[in-house]
C-alpha cells in the first residue's frame, strides 16, 4: 500500500535533519569520485599496480553507482526509503573504512564497487524520501540545497584531497567520506520517516 498520503507533516527540525542527512549523501558522490582519482599517483607510489588496475579505482565506483542508481530507486520504492538509506550509507561507511585499510589494488578495485553501491541505494532513496517531507516551493528550495551540495564537492574535493594528501597520506581520503557517511546515517536514523510505493 502506499504510504505517501498517510505521513503527516513533520516539524521543521525533523525535516532540516533529513535534509542534512541527504545533502552529505549527495556530497559524499562528488567526494568520492575526486578525491580518490586525486589521490591515483600518491596511491601507486604506495601499493604498485598496473596502469589498469590504477584506473579503477575510478572506473569501478562510477560503474557501480551508475548501473545501481534506477535498481536502487526501485528496491527503496518496494521496501522502504529510510531503509535502503540507512543500509546504503553503512554500506558506503563500511566499504571507506575498508579502503583506508585496503592492502593492495585489487582490494582497492573491489571496495570501491561496494561504496557505488551503497552511494547509488543512498542518494536515489535520499532524494525520494527527500520528496516526501517537502511540498511546493519548499521541495524546490530543498532539491536546489541538494544541487549545491553535489556542486560543492565537484569544486572542492580536489582541494580537500589534495590537503590530506600532503599532510596526512591519501588514506585519509576514505576516513574522511566515511566520516560524512556515518554522520548522514545518524541523521537519518533519528529524522528520516518510512515511505513506500510498491505500485
Amino acid at each position: 500500500m502506499d504510504t505517501n498520503h498517510r505521513m503527516k507533516p513533520a516539524s521543521p527540525a525533523r525535516r532540516a535533519f533529513v535534509l542534512a542527512a541527504v545533502c552529505l549523501a549527495a556530497l559524499c558522490m562528488p567526494l568520492s569520485f575526486t578525491g580518490p582519482a586525486i589521490a591515483i599517483p600518491a596511491i601507486a607510489a604506495d601499493l604498485h599496480g598496473t596502469p589498469l588496475a590504477l584506473a579503477w579505482i575510478t572506473n569501478a565506483f562510477m560503474l557501480s553507482f551508475g548501473g545501481c542508481l534506477m535498481v536502487a530507486g526501485a528496491l527503496a520504492d518496494r521496501y522502504g526509503r529510510k531503509r535502503v538509506f540507512l543500509l546504503g550509507m553503512g554500506v558506503f561507511s563500511a566499504a571507506a573504512l575498508a579502503l583506508s585499510a585496503a592492502p593492495g589494488i585489487v582490494w582497492l578495485d573491489v571496495l570501491r564497487a561496494v561504496q557505488g553501491l551503497g552511494c547509488a541505494m543512498a542518494l536515489s532513496s535520499g532524494l525520494a524520501a527527500l520528496a516526501q517531507e517537502f511540498d511546493g516551493p519548499a521541495r524546490a528550495r530543498a532539491f536546489s540545497l541538494i544541487g549545491t551540495a553535489f556542486g560543492v564537492g565537484l569544486a572542492f574535493g580536489p582541494f580537500l584531497a589534495g590537503t590530506l594528501i600532503t599532510r596526512t597520506g591519501w588514506r585519509a581520503i576514505f576516513i574522511a567520506t566515511a566520516a560524512a557517511g556515518l554522520a548522514a546515517l545518524l541523521a537519518a536514523a533519528r529524522a528520516m520517516r518510512e515511505s513506500r510505493d510498491p505500485q
